[in-house]
Formats: C-alpha cells, sequence, structure tokens
C-alpha cells in the first residue's frame, strides 16, 4: 500500500510537469510560499524530482527509521497524506542537529521550510486528502543518520452552514 502511494505520487507529479510544461502560453498563477526560516539555503520556487530519493511514507505520529544522509542526492522525502488546515509538526533528529527541512505539496512546491524543525498548516488545495513531501537536506559536510518524526492535528471541521 505504501509503495503504490509513493508510485502513485511519482506519476501525478511527471503528469503535472508534463501539462505544466504544454501550458507555456497561459498565464503564471501567483502562489503564496511561506519560508519561516530567513536564512534557509533553499528558496526556489519547485523542488525537482531528480535532487530528490523518496525514502519513506510517515503516518501521523510515526518517527522514520534511521536513514543515511549524504551529499548525493541532494534530498530524502517522506510521504504523507493530510487535508488541507491539518496542523503538522516535523522534527529531524540523529546524530547531526544541522538539518535544512522542507515540506512541499504533491506537486513539489515549496510550502515551509526550516533548521530542524517545522510547524505549519497544510494549504488548503480543496477538500480530499492529498499527499505532501517531507524534504530533508544534511547541511554538514559529513554523511549522517537522521530520523523524521510526524505530528498531525485534523483540522476542525466546521458545520456547513447551508444543509
Amino acid at each position: 500500500m505504501k509503495n503504490l502511494l509513493i508510485y502513485s505520487s511519482v506519476a501525478m507529479l511527471l503528469a503535472g510537469m508534463a501539462a505544466v510544461g504544454q501550458e507555456k502560453t497561459a498565464d503564471p498563477t501567483i502562489v503564496s510560499v511561506s519560508f519561516p526560516a530567513q536564512n534557509a539555503p533553499e528558496q526556489s520556487s519547485a523542488y525537482s524530482p531528480a535532487d530528490m530519493k523518496v525514502v519513506g511514507t510517515l503516518d501521523d505520529g510515526q518517527t522514520s527509521k534511521l536513514v543515511e544522509f549524504s551529499s548525493t542526492p541532494k534530498y530524502r522525502a517522506f510521504v504523507f497524506e493530510g487535508f488541507g488546515h491539518d496542523q503538522v509538526e516535523i522534527t529531524v533528529t540523529g546524530t547531526n542537529r544541522k538539518a535544512y527541512v522542507a515540506l512541499a505539496d504533491s506537486t513539489l512546491t515549496p510550502v515551509a521550510s526550516g533548521l530542524g524543525k517545522l510547524a505549519v498548516a497544510l494549504p488548503y488545495h480543496g477538500p480530499d486528502k492529498e499527499a505532501f513531501y517531507i524534504l530533508v537536506k544534511n547541511l554538514s559536510s559529513q554523511p549522517t543518520r537522521l530520523a523524521v518524526h510526524l505530528k498531525r492535528i485534523a483540522a476542525v471541521q466546521v458545520p456547513d452552514a447551508t444543509r
């Protein structure tokens, strides 16, 4: 089931990138991006799948096994599912506390980034559950082993007044 989630996420990403490539004449949509860490090393408009290796999926409250981090590929990534407006807290632990952590949506558009820890509300793209990526980069020059912990708090559902 987890492999299916990873493969379907990657397939959706590639299909989306192909569609975007065909829409060169359309006006670009302006997307608000929040970067809580002022001196974060990465502040791009989208992450490249070529720069990351998906190493697993995370569920709410789960901590990954220690993962080996080196300089290539640039990022190790974990996938999780959530709804818009859910609150997530992402914490990176291990032998090296110098880790860049970023959250990206299913199209690899950055949502937030920081050093070692993030606390952010997931962007709302509609009522359906969607995939999000946690990208981690080792900022040390030495290889290290890091673990990622995900804590998700479901958004409060407001009853629809029209029903």
